[in-house]
């Protein structure tokens, strides 16, 4: 069967046609996720304008936000993805493509296609850094689930009382400290030019004195990040996965304990394999669908 898989972030919005196990084209767009529902919708239009086939059967949508997933609607998102909240995601797509459509929160879809290689995990957590923090928890075998939907908001957990003002409105969050955007942000404090959080990694690794400060308080927070999610869950696994968490070596060198840590071996593609699943439920974990 034929199935389009899609993963909004603020950044990028990435999406794939799979016909079976196989992948048969591979799509991105810019989200535009500063310019409100209607640009992002746009986009997102856009790109299944270029995957849909007839022969397509179903649409999977990993989204940012907490996503109600009995109804496909974020019912809450940051200023990442500006007037995101309340979009109805499942219910514009289906309709607009006459095809079954569910949606669900990017970093659970990241955690459903990471098990495809964890089966015998029942408790597990993932985290994605990317333009925010998105984290997923399954406990006993089931996604950890609050009243807003969200799965275990990892990212927006304070991790400094009082600290940087969140796109939440809060104070502190692991967001603020341990995103793309707080990295990028930090970085031109320290040196006005800098481009991106790619070249403020490949200076570290080069061994410019001005990034030591900015990794080694990254390392302290990932690590107090780390330290919370077992005090709170115990996880056999914590998976990372995202743009940021790419520069794998880098990454692990800043991981105190480094036993039950483990990077997404689908990298900032495991949301796309989650969303493609979601007509399968969690026991997409088990599914076969690879990339070429």
């Amino acid at each position: 069967m034929k199935k389009i898989g899609v993963d909004i972030g603020g950044t990028t919005i990435k999406g794939v046609r799979a016909d079976g196990d196989q992948i048969e084209r591979e799509f991105s767009l810019p989200t535009r996720g500063q310019e409100g529902r209607e640009a992002i919708f746009s986009q997102l239009f856009a790109l299944i304008d270029v995957l849909m086939t007839e022969s397509v059967r179903f649409i999977g949508i990993s989204s940012a936000g907490n996503i109600d997933p009995a109804r496909g609607v974020c019912v809450y998102a940051t200023d990442n993805l500006r007037g995101w909240t309340g979009a109805d995601l499942a219910g514009s797509v289906g309709t607009r493509y006459r095809t079954p459509c569910r949606a669900e929160n990017d970093a659970v879809c990241a955690l459903l296609g990471e098990l495809k290689f964890y089966p015998e995990l029942t408790d597990v957590t993932m985290l994605t850094f990317g333009t925010g923090v998105g984290g997923a928890s399954m406990a006993g075998g089931k996604i950890v689930r609050g009243k807003a939907f969200d799965g275990a908001r990892w990212g927006h957990l304070c991790l400094v009382p009082g600290g940087r003002r969140c796109s939440c409105g809060k104070r502190g969050c692991a967001e603020s400290y341990l995103s793309a955007t707080a990295l990028l942000r930090s970085g031109r404090r320290k040196f006005h030019a800098l481009q991106s959080c790619r070249e403020l990694f490949e200076r570290h690794a080069a061994g410019e004195e001005w990034t030591k400060e900015i990794f080694a308080a990254f390392a302290r927070r990932l690590n107090l990040l780390l330290d919370d999610i077992r005090t709170a869950l115990s996880p056999q696994k914590i998976l990372l996965g995202g743009g940021v968490a790419q520069s794998e070596n880098m990454f692990f060198s800043m991981i105190e304990k480094k036993e039950d840590v483990a990077f997404a071996r689908l990298g900032p593609r495991a949301g796309i394999f989650g969303a493609l699943g979601l007509d399968l439920g969690t026991e997409f974990g088990k599914s076969g669908v690879t990339f070429k």
